[in-house]
Order: C-alpha cells, then sequence, then structure tokens
C-alpha cells in the first residue's frame, strides 16, 4: 500500500527532513566509523588499538597496522605499495601534524611549514618530496592544499587541488637538508616563541650585539631527545641571521649544517627553527625535545644559570678525573 494515500508519507518525509544533516564536520556529515566512541567499551576500543595519528609505510617507531583500512601500512606485511596511496596518506598526516603543532603555538597565523619526502631515490622508486603551501592557515589546511615535487629538481608533480596556491618560500630549505643529510625524510620549521628567544641567549647585551653563532646547552635531561647526544654532552645549535624572505636563508643553512654535522637543528635569529629526522616521527621528536631545550634555557636565564655551563658537581669531577689520568700517564 502506498503510504502517501493516507498521509502518513508526507509525514514521514516532513520528519526525514527535518532530522537530516547539513554539510561539514560541524553539521555530522561524516561516516560512522569516524565518529568518535563516548562509552567506557568504546573508548578502550579506540585507544587498545586505533593510534591518533595516520600511518605511513615508513615510520620508524613502529611496524604493520591495527588499523585494516589502512592500505598504506600494509607495506608492513610485504605489499607494495601504490604511489597514489602513499601520496594521499601523507599529504592527510602532514595536514593532521601542522594542526597539532599550530595548537602548540608553533605555527601562528601562516607561519611555519613542513616537508616530507617518501621513495628510495631509486629509478623504479624516486624520491617525491610534499611541501606545505604558502600562507595558509595550519589548523585549517587539508590534504589537498599541499603540493608534491621531484626531487632533486623541484619540479611540481602534482599541484594542490585547492586553486591559488603558491609554493612556500621555504621550499630551497627543504632541499639544502635533503641533500646535506641524505637520510632525511622529513624537515619541520616552526615559530616558536621559545625557539626565537632561544636566539637571544649568550649575549652580553641582548638585542645589541646579537653576534653569537651558537646555542650551547648541556647536562639536561632532554637532550637525549635531539638524536646523537647524551645528557652530559655539550649540545650546539647553529644560529643564522634572519633575511627579507625565507628563502634567502638556504647559503647560510648549507654553511652551518656542514660547519655542525651532529646537529639536527639550526635556529634562525629573532625567527623560529629548523628540526630534521630520518622520518616524521624522529622530526616530531627531535623538534619536541629541542622546544623543551629551548624553553629550559629561557627560563634558567631567567634564573641566573648558564644553560651551556657544565655544572660545578660535574665539573669537579671531570677535572678530578683529569688529574688523576695524567698522574697515571706520568
Amino acid at each position: 500500500m502506498n503510504d502517501t494515500g493516507n498521509g502518513n508519507g508526507d509525514k514521514n518525509s516532513a520528519d526525514s527532513t527535518e532530522k537530516m544533516p547539513g554539510t561539514g564536520w560541524s553539521n555530522k556529515d561524516m561516516p560512522q566509523m569516524m565518529v568518535p566512541q563516548l562509552t567506557q567499551d568504546g573508548q578502550i576500543h579506540l585507544y587498545k588499538s586505533h593510534r591518533r595519528y595516520i600511518h605511513t609505510s615508513h615510520g620508524w617507531s613502529r611496524t604493520g597496522s591495527s588499523c585494516p583500512n589502512d592500505a598504506v601500512a600494509s607495506a608492513g606485511h610485504g605489499e607494495k605499495v601504490r604511489h597514489d596511496d602513499e601520496a594521499k596518506v601523507v599529504k592527510s598526516l602532514m595536514s593532521q601534524l601542522c594542526e597539532k603543532f599550530y595548537a602548540k603555538g608553533w605555527m601562528p597565523g601562516t607561519g611555519g611549514g613542513m616537508s616530507i619526502r617518501i621513495g628510495s631515490g631509486t629509478e623504479k622508486n624516486p624520491y617525491s618530496v610534499f611541501s606545505t603551501p604558502s600562507g595558509i592557515q595550519k589548523e585549517d589546511m587539508i590534504g589537498d592544499d599541499i603540493f608534491e615535487l621531484s626531487f632533486p629538481d623541484q619540479t611540481v608533480i602534482t599541484p594542490p587541488v585547492t586553486p591559488m596556491l603558491k609554493l612556500s618560500s621555504m621550499t630551497n630549505i627543504w632541499y639544502v637538508v635533503y641533500n646535506l643529510r641524505p637520510s632525511t625524510m622529513c624537515v619541520i620549521h616552526t615559530h616558536s616563541l621559545y625557539a626565537q628567544l632561544a636566539t637571544f641567549l649568550d649575549q652580553e647585551h641582548p638585542g645589541e650585539d646579537e653576534d653569537k653563532d651558537v646555542l650551547r646547552i648541556t647536562h639536561l635531561e632532554m637532550i637525549k631527545g635531539v638524536g646523537g647526544h647524551a645528557y652530559s654532552d655539550v649540545l650546539e645549535i647553529p644560529i643564522i641571521d634572519n633575511q627579507k624572505s625565507e628563502n634567502l636563508l638556504a647559503p647560510d643553512m648549507e654553511r652551518v649544517i656542514q660547519k655542525y654535522p651532529t646537529c639536527n637543528a639550526v635556529l634562525v635569529r629573532r625567527h623560529g627553527v629548523y628540526v630534521w629526522g630520518d622520518s616524521w616521527e624522529e622530526a616530531k621528536t627531535r623538534i619536541e625535545s629541542f622546544d623543551y631545550l629551548f624553553e629550559s634555557a629561557v627560563k634558567m636565564k631567567g634564573m641566573g644559570i648558564d644553560c651551556g655551563a657544565i655544572p660545578v658537581k660535574y665539573g669537579k669531577t671531570a677535572t678530578k678525573k683529569r688529574k688523576l689520568d695524567d698522574q697515571a700517564a706520568s
């Protein structure tokens, strides 16, 4: 029987129209699988088997996948990943990471950016470089805003779906790092407040001379997080002068990366910091560690403590050991 004849059809239709959501995330126009689980059992399932960050096939901190819908992570099981699938995942991951960095205050306004490189550099699997665009708010950036470029010639392979976007002025900086640190697969640039303030440390007259070209930090636990350094090492982070445009930083970046081969970051005076790693996880770990150290250094300065000085306790121990070694040698 046709319900329309007794009016029920019109009523049902009206009810459906009233309940129909609009478009966009805020109006619930998303698949059921994307709706957060709010029950205790749902939360247990969510946090037991679903990671918060999007998977790629090149991560160093985990292998395989707990998400059966992740085609890219299936590479952990020996399956070949299509380039288009990998590119889609990388672009989405970059959007997710930049949103997190914005929330930390590291990419305010349209400042900061990042790049991820995929591939192995072979003829069958050449490198592709993904870069955030210029002049976009990172908390609202989507995967379709990101450029894909060739390596090493910086030719645009796939432009953003979003029209009118331009390549970032820091694009050539990504390439400086990738060329001088061949194992690097991710570079992150932030405008962190503490990274900027750290460039004023170690100056006799802050804001006047600004002639120090390196920041030294030692005997802080988070030094272990930046890579290649131990707690008691003296970490040296080179500082270069800012320029009118980001791309003009390239010559100085190249010079200090070669001068400080063990460091994985470069500070830009009155500006921010560049940090890199052999995977996005490593770069993320390092930039979080560096920023923690920069904040520590700034606050130690306010307490009258030199972040680059070996604590007296350890200095005396080291001096005593040297004297014993000298006596034994003689």
